[in-house]
């Protein structure tokens, strides 16, 4: 996509607002890239005033397509008000559960600064060159891998938190490390989101079943060390 499309995607009066006054607090520069591209976002790499590599992901105002923001804002227990709030809650949402997630030592981006329909958090790669996907790179111990991110489904589970969208294609392979990136669809962990978290670990087995992996747990089996049963 050009430049000049981008900017109409992304670069609404609000959100170049936003993005003026985090250059002014020094948290970001110059905006480079895209260096990522989703339905309802995208993500720049930026350095802060003290020359901190960052990724800047924004979230569009004008995504209407983007239907399942009120039923998640319910799920998280806020009412939902008009779409530019919508946007900037979804946001922060994400922020919080990042945070969460990086606290509890999860792999992740460092969440550095939440602002409006803006996340500024640590750059995950190399020499201004993201981490590719782990869909993209496959060049890792699987073992290790199924081993460190079925434990972080778990740590997070045990916090009372799900990733909500835990897939390859979130999944960073950062030095032959996995990192989970996108917050954006995590929920609380509850009678009414454990489908969500039924979901990732599907999404994880099924993926590790076709790299050949056989020790696989069983989705009952990873519930009871997260401390629920199969019925929260």
């Amino acid at each position: 996509m050009s430049k000049s499309k981008v900017f109409l995607h992304v670069f609404d009066e609000e959100t170049s607002r936003a993005v003026n006054k985090l250059q002014g607090d020094g948290y970001i520069s110059t905006l480079l890239g895209p260096i990522g591209t989703g339905k309802e976002s995208y993500v720049f790499y930026s350095e802060s005033f003290n020359n901190r590599k960052v990724a800047v992901k924004l979230h569009r105002h004008n995504i209407y397509s983007f239907k399942k923001i009120p039923a998640y804002i319910k799920l998280r227990g806020k009412k939902s008000g008009g779409f530019m709030k919508r946007i900037n809650d979804w946001t922060r949402f994400e922020y919080n559960f990042l945070s969460k997630a990086h606290n509890l030592g999860v792999n992740s981006p460092e969440p550095i600064r939440c602002y409006e329909n803006i996340i500024v958090m640590d750059f995950v790669g190399k020499d201004g060159i993201p981490s590719k996907p782990a869909i993209k790179d496959k060049s890792f111990d699987v073992e290790m891998w199924y081993t460190s991110i079925i434990g972080f489904i778990i740590k997070m589970g045990r916090n009372d938190m799900i990733h909500g969208d835990l897939s390859p294609y979130n999944i960073l392979n950062n030095g032959g490390n996995p990192y989970i990136i996108d917050f954006s669809q995590s929920l609380k962990l509850s009678i009414f989101t454990k489908d969500f978290l039924s979901r990732d670990i599907d999404n994880i087995n099924n993926w590790f079943r076709s790299l050949g992996y056989k020790e696989l747990k069983e989705k009952e089996v990873i519930f009871k060390e997260i401390g629920i049963e199969n019925e929260i």
